[in-house]
């Protein structure tokens, strides 16, 4: 009987080109994912060990600063340590661990991270969240990431700003059966011709941007099924707005 043989087909090499390039894309956008969502704690735990270490160096020590000083340390590397399972999470399509919180509480874990950069550049941040501690169920961590980012990108909206008070607002409030979040800032506002692609990974409309917040907001908003999306603020500025099913 006739032996048959099977060869292996070779791929097309301008398939496996596109493949390899697809995969340097994606480690490249995880890689900047890692880099931008740890950036703030880092800087925060930096900021607060400094502190610690002054208080340590007074005479006599300031013992109970310092101890204040070292648990911001202890709650900024939670925090990062937190966010890296969350990218990890994110970027092999994994689900969330979902739970019932209230936002006030996620709100008032981040303060701390926001303290020094809302001090370096005299922006008052008020928050006006909905009366009766209503619950979430969502991922706490992710929540919190989504928070921090709009922050973030709010405080630096307000950097260049003169000639007023810089103010952020972060409100809530339940509308149906969601909870809206809004972030406004009265900085200069969002350029027309920026505004179709703050959303796109690696895109920043910021000259030392990562182009990672926004696309990393909606990645998570859209798992949860809530929406991201901005509007001009009035009379200055910009409004960021989400949204999460109430439980």
């Amino acid at each position: 009987m006739a032996s048959t043989h099977s060869f292996p087909q070779q791929q097309d090499p301008g398939l496996a080109q596109a493949q390899r390039i697809g995969r340097m894309d994606g480690m490249g956008e995880f890689a900047a994912s890692v880099a931008h969502e740890v950036r703030q704690p880092l800087a925060a735990i930096a900021l607060n060990a400094d502190a610690a270490l002054r208080w340590l160096d007074h005479d006599p020590p300031r013992l109970d600063e310092a101890r204040a000083a070292l648990a911001l340390v202890a709650s900024a590397g939670s925090h990062a340590s937190a966010v890296l399972r969350s990218v990890h999470g994110l970027a092999c399509n994994a689900p969330g661990s979902h739970d019932h919180f209230a936002a006030d509480d996620a709100v008032q874990d981040l303060l701390p991270l926001l303290r020094a950069p809302l001090q370096r550049h005299a922006i008052h941040l008020e928050t006006q969240l909905a009366p009766g501690r209503p619950l979430l169920h969502a991922d706490p961590v992710q929540f919190r990431q989504v928070i921090l980012n709009l922050l973030m990108n709010a405080i630096e909206a307000l950097q260049g700003a003169s000639g007023r008070p810089r103010t952020v607002l972060l409100s809530s409030r339940l509308d149906g059966g969601v909870q809206h979040f809004s972030i406004a800032d009265n900085g200069a506002g969002i350029a027309p011709q920026a505004a179709g692609r703050l959303y796109h990974a690696l895109y920043s409309s910021k000259p030392d941007g990562m182009g990672m917040g926004l696309a990393i907001c909606r990645r998570i908003l859209d798992a949860h099924g809530g929406r991201l999306w901005h509007a001009p603020g009035a009379p200055h500025g910009s409004v960021f707005h989400f949204t999460l099913p109430a439980p």
